[in-house]
């Protein structure tokens, strides 16, 4: 079990999407054409491996947490996405699972948690010749909105300060074609899209729930308290209950050289 256990059904219910752009640059990129196989590493409830299933054959979603993959599997039966094969299983047993030959391996923030090196070097021996993997990852767009830094100030009152970094991975810093160039997979290209998100209250809350670092589980008996104060603090911040984030979404394609 992981921090992501409680915080799974806010995830799947709160956390934006990526823009359709992002996915018809996976299927450009590699040609997809419905006879395919995909691997989704650490893919949540489906974010990218749902959409992505309507244009291969078979997208293999892999995630250590038991409670992403069953909110992964109701969302697909939801919208009747049914060529992903769900799996639970950590990035380093991806030798173990026995998956066939794969066109592309997408990975979403979820990089952050692995053995980067180890798990390009298992890559290298899963992904076809002419296949590559994708990174999908979202920064700050412009300046950084207020609200953030309430968020911020709130979850360092209840957890202690640097909470973020004893309850999260490492993203912050962490650019993919560092990891790239020396990797088996160095040539890469990036693609970013402006991405305009609206939260209303409730929203930016469940949102919060979605964080490994501020999920139920880590919170644990803090979490009324939390909510109440978070509450107060953002609607001290926007009384309207209305905040807006533009959100640069980033999608690096890297292949062999």
């Amino acid at each position: 079990m992981t921090n992501f256990a409680a915080a799974a059904p806010f995830y799947a219910a709160y956390r934006p999407g990526y823009p359709s752009a992002v996915i018809a640059v996976i299927r450009d990129r590699f040609r997809l054409d419905g006879t395919q196989q995909l691997l989704d590493l650490g893919c949540g409830p489906g974010t990218l491996a749902i959409p992505l299933s309507r244009h291969v054959n078979v997208v293999h979603a892999v995630d250590p947490e038991s409670a992403m993959v069953t909110e992964g599997v109701r969302i697909a039966a939801v919208e009747k996405a049914v060529r992903v094969a769900w799996r639970v299983a950590w990035a380093a047993d991806l030798p173990l699972l026995g998956l066939p030959p794969i066109a592309v391996a997408t990975l979403g923030r979820s990089f952050g948690w692995m053995d980067r090196t180890r798990v390009l070097s298992d890559l290298d021996h899963l992904i076809e010749p002419h296949g590559g993997v994708v990174f999908v990852g979202s920064s700050d767009a412009g300046a950084r909105p207020d609200w953030l830094d309430v968020i911020e100030t709130v979850g360092a009152e209840h957890l202690g300060p640097g909470y973020r970094d004893r309850h999260g991975p490492n993203h912050r810093g962490v650019d993919p074609e560092v990891d790239l160039s020396s990797s088996p997979f160095p040539q890469a290209d990036t693609t970013v899209f402006d991405q305009s998100l609206t939260f209303g209250l409730d929203d930016l809350i469940g949102l919060q729930f979605s964080m490994s670092y501020t999920s139920p589980g880590v919170l644990g008996p803090r979490k009324t308290a939390y909510e109440r104060d978070l509450r107060a603090a953002l609607l001290a911040c926007s009384p309207s209950g209305v905040f807006h984030h533009a959100r640069r979404v980033v999608c690096t394609v890297a292949v062999r050289g």
